[in-house]
C-alpha cells in the first residue's frame, strides 16, 4: 500500500472528524458528537496499524490531544445515554435524572467553552502526524489482519464474560474501521458482515452491563428495571457464544451461509 493511499484516506477520515466537531459545536446534536467519536475511533485505529510497523512508534502519542477532546466528548455522550436508558426503562428518580441532566449540561458547558481551543489543536495534530505517515507494507497488513484474527478466536474459545471480552470488541473493530483502505491488499478472507454481527453482539453485552450497574447502584436502585436489563443481557450472552464458535474460520470465510446459520 502507497504513502499516497494512506496520506489519502487519513485525509478524509480527519476532515469528517473535524467537521463533526464544528457542527456539534455549532448545532448541539447528540448525533454530530457521537459521529466525532467513531471517527476519532477510526483515525486511531489507523495509526494503530501503521504503528504495528515501526520499533519506536510515536503516532499515538502525537494523537494524544485529540484522544483527550474525545474522552472529554464522552463524558456528555454518557449523561445523554444515561438519561435515554433512564427513558427507555420508566425510570421515575428525580435525583437520577437531575444528575445526569446537571452532568450533561456542565459537561457540554466546558467542552463548548474549549471549542475553539479544542480545534486548533486538531489543525496542529493533523499537520504532525500526516509528516509522519509511512507506507505500510502489503504482506504486513495481511499479517496484521491474519494474527489479531487469530488471537481473538484464541481469547474467544472460552468466552469470559468480563473487560477482556470488551478489548476483543476493540481489537475487532481495529480490523473493521481500517478494512476500508486495507481490503484491497489483504490476502486472507475477512468476513467483514459477520465480525460486525460479532462486536455489536459484545458491545449490546458491555452497554447492558454497565447500565445494570448504574440502575442497581444506590441513585437508582430499581429492581425492576435491572432486572429487565439482565433478561435482555442473557440474551446477548447466548448470541455471542454462538456468534464465536470457531470464529477464525467464519471470520476468514467469506459467505453468507455461516452467519446465517449461527443467526
Amino acid at each position: 500500500m502507497t504513502k499516497k493511499e494512506e496520506i489519502k484516506y487519513f485525509e478524509k477520515e480527519w476532515k469528517e472528524m473535524k467537521a463533526s466537531l464544528k457542527a456539534y459545536l455549532q448545532n448541539e446534536q447528540q448525533a454530530d458528537l457521537h459521529h466525532f467519536r467513531v471517527q476519532v475511533k477510526k483515525i486511531s485505529a489507523f495509526l494503530i496499524l501503521s504503528e504495528s510497523t515501526d520499533r519506536h512508534p510515536v503516532l499515538i502519542k502525537h494523537f494524544k490531544p485529540v484522544k483527550r477532546i474525545f474522552k472529554q466528548a464522552g463524558y456528555i455522550r454518557n449523561a445523554h445515554i444515561n438519561l435515554e436508558l433512564g427513558k427507555t426503562y420508566k425510570i421515575d428518580n428525580e435525583s437520577y435524572i437531575n444528575q445526569q441532566q446537571d452532568l450533561q449540561s456542565q459537561t457540554h458547558a466546558q467542552f463548548k467553552a474549549n471549542g475553539h481551543k479544542n480545534l486548533k489543536k486538531v489543525d496542529s495534530v493533523y499537520k504532525v502526524l500526516k509528516e509522519k505517515i509511512k507506507a505500510i507494507n502489503d504482506v504486513h497488513i495481511s499479517l496484521f489482519y491474519q494474527n489479531q484474527l487469530q488471537q481473538i478466536a484464541n481469547s474467544l474459545t472460552t468466552v469470559q464474560f468480563n473487560e477482556a471480552l470488551h478489548t476483543n470488541r476493540k481489537q475487532l473493530k481495529i480490523l473493521i474501521y481500517n478494512y476500508k483502505l486495507t481490503h484491497p491488499v489483504v490476502a486472507i478472507g475477512f468476513n467483514e458482515h459477520y465480525l460486525d454481527q460479532v462486536q455489536t453482539a459484545i458491545g449490546h453485552w458491555h452497554d447492558h452491563v454497565q447500565a445494570i450497574d448504574l440502575f442497581s447502584g444506590n441513585t437508582v436502585n430499581d429492581k425492576t428495571a435491572a432486572n429487565a436489563l439482565k433478561k435482555q443481557n442473557t440474551k446477548y450472552k447466548t448470541r455471542i457464544t454462538h456468534l464465536t464458535k470457531d470464529l477464525y474460520n467464519q471470520a476468514t470465510t467469506t459467505v453468507d451461509l455461516p452467519v446465517q446459520q449461527v443467526s
